[in-house]
């Protein structure tokens, strides 16, 4: 017959265990979900202002050679 101490082991390991699974998932989904896209958008933003700034030098460029 299995011991007490056992049973309790070995349910305490798998409780323990099923935590740690809905940790490591509940992660990578907000990797995907949250983080990833978050990572995105900052460099979208990042890569429009650099071409505004360009545009802008380049339209200064223009008016100081018109003068």
């Amino acid at each position: 017959m299995v011991s007490d101490a056992a049973l309790l082991y070995f349910g305490a390991g798998t409780l323990l265990f099923f935590f740690w699974v809905y940790g490591i998932a509940s992660f990578v989904l907000d990797l995907k979900n949250k983080i990833i896209p978050g990572i995105r958008q900052y460099m979208r933003g990042r890569r429009r202002q650099r071409e505004a700034a360009q545009r802008e030098q380049e339209r200064e460029e223009k008016e100081k050679q018109l003068l």
